[in-house]
């Protein structure tokens, strides 16, 4: 049985340090499975004694004992896009894969309401309310996300600033944060490298961030000001991007909730627009826009 499945069957209650020390494991587990206890247990921002306690936790003897249970398993099957593909496809051998890709999609997003709580969600929403400027982070798959986001959030009404590379040239863009501002930050399975230095330097300008992340977020450091972390899947499922999608859908409208009437305004402004600059038989926009939705006069 996995690591991962054994975390699954365990019926005792975890700690937020296990849960922390355990995203550190599972974000690379081929590379974790070869370091020592106090390497992992510093990237989970716990002790080390944490380590010892965990494996006991979950039947091995040691931590040691744990790790090399891990490592059996990475050599067996290298954490890969191919091999993940390649599990899923066995699973799916004798049915439908969309079919199956849809219930594994419905599973993973009854459980997210499970993982936020309503009072989070509206901490974040309220963050994003009082910014002066939000600043937008995604790499990779995340990437797409943040796009559609920063568009909601700009029609909306809110002032954003996409960063579309932590590199050199992102120092021009970062230069105009203030303590006022908010960092959104997506970021799936292994965050980026240098995700680190810029939550170190948001922290210094005093600027607040909000994290929305798989069960890797868990371990980032230096930790948000506002984590929202849901599962999106299991190992061999398909990697939800809806679980994160729908957290987004979520605070445009929550946004629309409790800025007094900011986003609404701005939607409205945004179909006079569309209007405007309408060509002479394309249908224009009649009413609101849904903030939750992509028309094809809003591209």
């Amino acid at each position: 049985m996995g690591l991962r499945e054994i975390v699954e069957e365990y019926s005792g209650k975890l700690t937020d340090a296990d849960r922390r020390l355990l995203a550190v494991l599972f974000v690379d587990p081929v590379e974790s499975s070869f370091l020592p206890a106090v390497t992992v247990a510093k990237r989970a921002g716990v002790h080390e004694s944490t380590a010892g306690r965990l494996a006991q936790k979950l039947g091995f003897d040691s931590y040691r004992t744990m790790k090399a249970h891990l490592r059996n398993e990475v050599i067996s099957e290298v954490d890969s896009a191919a091999g993940r593909i390649r599990g899923r496809l066995d699973r799916m051998a004798k049915g439908s894969i969309l079919d199956a890709l849809v219930e594994s999609e419905v599973r993973t997003l009854m459980s997210l309401p499970k993982q936020i709580d309503q009072a989070t969600m509206i901490s974040a929403a309220e963050m994003l309310r009082d910014a002066r400027r939000i600043f937008l982070f995604g790499q990779g798959h995340a990437s797409s996300l943040t796009n559609l986001f920063a568009r909601r959030l700009t029609r909306s009404g809110y002032d954003v600033v996409e960063l579309q590379h932590l590199d050199w040239q992102a120092s021009d863009v970062l230069l105009s944060m203030r303590r006022e501002d908010v960092v959104v930050v997506c970021a799936f399975r292994r965050p980026a490298e240098r995700l680190e230095r810029l939550l170190a330097y948001t922290r210094d300008v005093g600027a607040s961030c909000l994290l929305i992340s798989d069960l890797a977020g868990l371990a980032v450091r230096p930790k948000p000001d506002i984590l929202l972390a849901a599962s999106r899947g299991e190992d061999l499922d398909s990697q939800s991007l809806t679980v994160p999608m729908a957290i987004c859908n979520a605070l445009i409208l929550e946004l629309s909730r409790c800025d007094d009437g900011r986003s609404i305004e701005a939607l409205e402004r945004l179909s006079t627009l569309a209007r405007h600059f309408a060509v002479s038989g394309e249908p224009a926009a009649t009413k609101p826009a849904d903030p939750t939705r992509e028309t094809d006069d809003e591209h």
